[in-house]
């Protein structure tokens, strides 16, 4: 802030120059539970629920491929490369273009929005009718709206605490590396600059901890066993 003030002329000096940045606390990760056989996907499915209809293929897709709101409502139908089931962001938030690839559920719904295009002949239309500029002019009421209907049919709401459009990202990271995916792939796939910005995930699949401290038990001496001879 006062290094624009000085730009504009406002303030002749920046008061804070030399002053260390202080640490934020790591905050709590909100995301959507995966579907299992034993447990459907009770707060996505109340959330695309409690959204209207024009709203919801934005969702599935957001949990689906991880892309910001802002990469997400930019999107032209020329970034959209069907048969190759690619999407090109032309500019992320980091400045870059990157290309993100789409599953069989992304590629089913693009292909239900191609088919009902208004100008199918203009690769520059908007891949989604969106007339909301942010996601928190309507999705904290689409959050109270699903909460209640789960609350309603009941089941637990809590995890829905504090859940922001942005957590559709956190959703589709968490489930990628609960999946088994490796962290360098989930940075790639999310778009994130560094690997240490997806490092607060890792603790979501500690099987592969487990597995390195377990191959030390073929390296140590098992209790009641003889010691082979060097």
């Amino acid at each position: 802030m006062f290094k624009r003030a000085t730009r504009l002329g406002l303030v002749s000096t920046n008061p804070v120059t030399g002053i260390a940045k202080a640490k934020e606390p790591g905050g709590r990760i909100v995301y959507l539970p995966s579907a299992t056989p034993d447990r459907p996907a009770f707060e996505e499915n109340a959330l695309r629920d409690a959204l209207a209809l024009e709203l919801r293929p934005l969702f599935t897709v957001s949990v689906q491929t991880g892309l910001r709101w802002s990469e997400q409502v930019g999107l032209r139908w020329r970034d959209v490369d069907l048969l190759a089931r690619v999407i090109t962001v032309a500019r992320s938030k980091h400045g870059r273009s990157r290309q993100v690839p789409m599953n069989s559920v992304v590629r089913s719904v693009l292909i239900d929005l191609g088919a009902r295009r208004q100008r199918p002949d203009d690769p520059g239309e908007m891949v989604f009718a969106s007339h909301y500029t942010a996601a928190d002019k309507f999705f904290p009421k689409a959050v109270e709206r699903a909460q209640a209907a789960l609350t309603a049919a009941g089941k637990d709401a809590s995890r829905l605490e504090g859940y922001t459009w942005h957590g559709n990202r956190h959703t589709f990271a968490s489930r990628l590396v609960m999946a088994g995916v490796d962290l360098r792939t989930v940075q790639e796939l999310g778009g994130w600059r560094t690997l240490g910005m997806v490092q607060r995930y890792a603790h979501l699949a500690p099987a592969h901890l487990h597995a390195a401290v377990e191959r030390l038990v073929a390296l140590s001496e098992l209790p009641g066993r003889e010691a082979k001879p060097v």
